[in-house]
């Protein structure tokens, strides 16, 4: 919902959770009720890119006329530091949120992996800002790659990988993210004015593609020596036969992205019908607020 915030109404927003509820839910059992595709790590593929698709294909179509030029779709000084607390919580909360579908005996092992990637996801943001930012990383930077590295490890292979290689899963989230909002991010920023491309949609595809390559070079064959693999039978659906989890994760992936981009335009149009998004792009709830940011005092 994260695009959406500020641009529609409450009556829309409304209707668009109702119809997200739903096609989350279907999403999600045709992927691994009916097609046995493993998801149970903070769900990666029903939940993140599922999710970025839908609330994209949503803002494609309710964005009024230039949202990031409103100053309440802009972020603040005092909002980006006190932000860092929610990024404290989702760092202390983020493993066992990944974990807690999971098997049982795998779930501090995952845990472990999470926080892992969640580290070096913190840490690279600030290198890779110094590389591609010329005035130097910031405190977003540090929320950013936190919140991507939980995403990229939210992977099934983190039940698979030991932590120093998911540390590697979650710096490459990390740099993408960086990348994404540096290039990328300017020119989707009215569809996209909070980040969800760089911070969901990416990771998660990067989490998608390292399990791939687990399956192929561990699961289905033995190139790689992988972890917990006297469990693989009980996490794998589709374990011994060959190519089947390769084929599974891929179909998996391409399906919560297409469903999901295809479910939020549906729900954007239905949306829109319902009321007109504001001319500026916002919906300003100052008027039942009864006060403006501007109290917060200015600093230098």
């Amino acid at each position: 919902f994260g695009a959406t915030l500020g641009k529609v109404s409450p009556l829309q927003i409304l209707i668009i959770t109702a119809l997200n509820v739903t096609a989350y839910v279907g999403n999600k059992f045709l992927c691994v009720d009916y097609r046995g595709g493993v998801d149970n790590t903070g769900s990666l593929y029903t939940t993140h890119i599922f999710g970025a698709s839908f609330g994209l294909g949503v803002s494609l179509l309710v964005s009024g006329k230039r949202p990031s030029e409103n100053p309440d779709n802009r972020p603040r000084y005092q909002s980006n530091n006190y932000a860092v607390l929610g990024s404290l919580f989702m760092f202390v909360t983020y493993p066992s949120f990944n974990c807690y579908w999971a098997p049982a005996a795998l779930r501090v092992y995952i845990a472990t992996n999470t926080i892992m990637a969640e580290l070096s996801g913190g840490m690279f943001s600030y290198i890779w800002a110094n590389f591609f930012y010329p005035e130097g990383p910031s405190i977003m930077h540090l929320q950013d790659g936190v919140l991507a590295a939980g995403v990229a490890a939210s992977t099934p292979a983190c039940m698979f990988l030991p932590p120093v290689f998911m540390m590697v899963v979650g710096a490459g989230g990390s740099l993408l993210a960086t990348l994404s909002f540096r290039f990328i991010q300017p020119s989707i920023e009215d569809q996209d004015s909070q980040g969800i491309t760089s911070l969901h949609l990416l990771p998660g595809l990067w989490g998608a593609l390292v399990m791939e390559l687990v399956c192929i070079f561990g699961i289905d064959n033995t190139y790689w020596s992988l972890e917990n693999m006297g469990l693989a039978s009980q996490i794998m659906p589709h374990y011994g036969e060959q190519w089947a989890s390769t084929e599974t994760q891929a179909l998996v992936t391409a399906f919560s992205l297409f469903v999901g981009g295809l479910a939020g335009a549906f729900t954007g149009i239905i949306a829109k019908l319902v009321g007109r998004s504001d001319l500026a792009g916002s919906f300003s709830d100052h008027g039942e607020l009864g006060y403006s940011c501007a109290f917060l005092p200015a600093l230098p």
